[in-house]
């Protein structure tokens, strides 16, 4: 017991006081299970988290390349709607994935790069100083794990890919020299040497090089059967990319079909028939098909697929034949149609961005019916409820429903994409680091839903409203609140320096420079804040050093955007025994809020930079001026051991508190009421006994259902889904 101590600003009564020790785990009734992927990794699958090219075998079995998947699976092999293996050795150790990929009788040929991670990599396996090889990586078809060494081959020495690499381009390691297209036969390899505007012919058996011709910026390639080859060129040039037709010699032919305004074509393919297919991932989001007519010229011959795809009339819907950022296509000798897509296309050239989560499928062209569809939807996301609706699940860009009645795995169905970046290219989440919005909030006032999102490390705080009538499931941009300027220079009109906000006054849900407000009272950096938003929509920033900050929010205006103010913040000081803030939850109804953080005893280091810290805290009557601190409890904590025991995340819901362990894969359970641990959970058997590091600030979130049930929602972005505990307190 402690007698009241009075802070700077703040009394804190004491009264009640107990530090809680962590104790043995309880055992606690749950169950586990998942959203977001077609495949828990119970049975050691997962749908890759992203797709940026696929090559079809003629027996339908698909290939598929990207340059990140969390797990290694950047070179997947699916076929019949299940997956046969992982390529590997794609991924660490200076090795990733790429951005094509082909395949003969006897092998696979896919895009990767090797890097030196930053010069700590040295030797004949990586190349020099600030410098990155571009190439090819050859497989064996019979079993894709194996290399398939040729004598100039090099790379991955210690490992079944020993020498089976074909460095295409040594470019500086800050610059994109990817490879952007490969087309096989079994006589010669074709590559698209993008950054040296050449595409480059090799002996498909030896590997030598046979001959290379010029092309500018090339990208994708499709072989007719005349031995042609067609492909997309000026992936950089300034009115877009178009399709050229050039013999084997690289000689240019003349009856490439110019494509409609507006046509971003990403990948091209034969049908059996003969038949030219190109991926239009521009806002018509079809397949435009072509055949040659009698004057010899190439034709339009209609198109595939629902015009404006995933966003016709209900905008955002999921379902057939509406696709959502086609990134490759492709046909097997059935004539059945594959189509990859992550909800942006192809990666733009000079980015590093990796999509908005992977959907492949394939149809049988002959009736028009979907075959089979793989999902991998989620990547450093979380996922939060609808506070309207337990079995209403929102990610950033995704919205779930849930039938808690069905297997673990089969409960969720995608319903929802919510980001539309033609209608709104300003989404501030289309300008962050990754492209993504991250971390949600759902919150609901005046009987409207609005999310709020953060990005991977919580500088910023999204605000987005809904209009069903006019956009479906599309989020639209409604506010932002920045602790720093946003990278890149945009938005025009941001200060070049300290906090500022936007507002859609508008409501047009584009950015005007006169619709942003900088923080008159600082002029400066918040520094890693945590932003949390109540029920009453009230905006909390739990500062790093200066304490508590809240916004409340002052009304809807005319377009229906939440409203806030600098000039109406309230400051709450640092609140002992913290000296460092990093994760806060306030709960509105009962005036009481969590932090976590560190304390004189475990202070913080920047070593720890991300973790929520050794110690939770509950306080009541917090708005009131004098809060009182009832409970406090140590959190596991080791920074000695191997792995490491830390705490990320934080959720509240009903009776008890929920603290994500970040190394090691456990969910610890607080009773909120006492501060005492209940238990902790760990993922199940059906997802694989394991999932990935929480690594985003806010990756967590709970509810509880009407049942008494707890769900809780964790990142798990090592496998592209989200885990799910479904506990019933005994």
């Amino acid at each position: 017991m402690k007698n009241a101590a009075r802070l700077i600003a703040l009394s804190l009564a004491l009264q009640g006081l107990a530090i809680q020790p962590s104790i043995a785990q309880s055992t606690l009734n749950y169950t586990t299970s998942w959203i977001g992927n077609s495949f828990g990794f119970g049975d050691g699958k997962w749908m890759q988290q992203d797709v940026e090219a696929i090559a079809v075998a003629p027996d339908g079995t698909v290939y598929a390349n990207a340059p990140w998947d969390e797990s290694g699976s950047e070179i997947g092999v699916y076929r019949g709607g299940d997956k046969l293996a992982v390529a590997g050795n794609t991924h660490g150790w200076g090795n990733a994935g790429g951005d094509a990929i082909a395949a003969n009788s006897t092998y696979v040929y896919a895009a990767m790069s090797i890097g030196n991670e930053s010069n700590g990599l040295v030797g004949a396996d990586y190349p020099p100083a600030n410098q990155t090889w571009f190439g090819v990586t050859r497989r064996l078809r019979a079993d894709v794990t194996q290399g398939a060494p040729f004598a100039s081959g090099i790379g991955n020495s210690a490992n079944a890919t020993k020498n089976s690499f074909l460095r295409v381009l040594a470019a500086p390691g800050s610059s994109d020299g990817a490879v952007r297209g490969l087309a096989a036969t079994d006589a010669e390899l074709y590559v698209a040497d993008t950054a040296d505007n050449r595409v480059v012919v090799y002996d498909a058996q030896t590997m030598r090089q046979l001959r290379s011709f010029t092309v500018p910026t090339p990208g994708r390639i499709a072989l007719a059967s005349d031995g042609t080859l067609w492909l997309i060129q000026g992936l950089q040039d300034a009115n877009g990319p178009s399709i050229g037709h050039y013999r084997k010699d690289g000689t240019a032919l003349n009856d490439a079909p110019v494509l409609p305004a507006g046509t971003v074509p990403t990948d091209l393919a034969f049908a059996p028939s003969g038949q030219l297919s190109i991926a239009d991932n521009g806002p018509t989001q079809q397949i435009l098909l072509y055949a040659r007519a009698s004057n010899g010229q190439m034709t339009a011959a209609g198109s595939l697929g629902t015009r404006q795809g995933i966003f016709h009339v209900v905008a955002g819907k999921p379902g057939d034949w509406r696709f959502n950022g086609i990134a490759s296509i492709g046909y097997d000798q059935a004539g059945n149609l594959y189509v990859a897509q992550n909800g942006q296309g192809p990666r733009p050239y000079g980015t590093a961005l990796v999509g908005q989560g992977a959907v492949l499928e394939s149809y049988a062209m002959g009736t028009r019916t979907l075959g089979w569809r793989l999902d991998g939807l989620t990547f450093v996301d979380a996922a939060a409820f609808d506070p309207a609706n337990a079995a209403n699940v929102f990610t950033g860009s995704k919205r779930f429903t849930l039938d808690y009645g069905q297997a673990p795995g089969k409960q969720w169905t995608y319903a929802g994409f919510t980001l539309n970046r033609f209608a709104y290219p300003d989404d501030p989440a289309l300008h962050s680091t990754r492209g993504v919005r991250g971390s949600p909030m759902v919150r609901r006032f005046n009987g409207r839903r609005f999310l709020y999102t953060l990005d991977q490390y919580a500088h910023y705080l999204n605000i987005y409203r809904f209009s069903p009538a006019t956009d479906g499931e599309v989020a639209i941009p409604s506010g932002l609140l920045a602790q720093n300027p946003m990278p890149g220079n945009w938005p025009a009109g941001q200060p070049a320096y300290g906090e500022w906000m936007w507002r859609d006054a508008n409501g047009d849900g584009h950015v005007d420079a006169s619709e942003i407000a900088s923080n008159p009272s600082t002029g400066a950096t918040v520094g890693n804040g945590y932003w949390w938003v109540d029920t009453p929509g009230n905006v909390w920033l739990a500062t790093p050093l200066s304490g508590i900050r809240e916004m409340p929010m002052q009304e809807l205006d005319a377009q229906g955007n939440p409203q806030y103010t600098y000039a109406s913040s309230k400051m709450f000081a640092m609140p002992a025994p913290f000296n460092r803030i990093a994760r806060i939850v306030y709960v509105a109804e009962t005036d009481t809020m969590y932090i976590t953080g560190f304390t004189a005893n475990i202070p913080w280091d920047a070593s720890h930079w991300k973790e929520a810290g050794p110690v939770l805290a509950r306080y009541d009557n917090w708005s009131s001026g004098s809060p009182t601190l009832t409970w406090q409890a140590s959190l596991p904590w080791n920074t000695s051991s191997s792995p490491q025991v830390t705490t990320v995340g934080i959720a509240v819901a009903g009776n008890y508190v929920f603290i994500a362990e970040l190394y090691t894969q456990k969910i610890d359970v607080y009773d909120a009421r006492s501060g005492q641990l209940a238990g902790s959970m760990t993922p199940g058997a059906n997802v694989g006994s394991t999932s990935g590091w929480v690594d985003i600030y806010m990756g967590m979130s709970a509810a509880q259902r009407d049942n008494g049930h707890y769900v809780l929602l964790v990142e798990d972005d090592a496998r592209a889904k989200i885990l799910m505990y479904d506990w019933t307190p005994g």
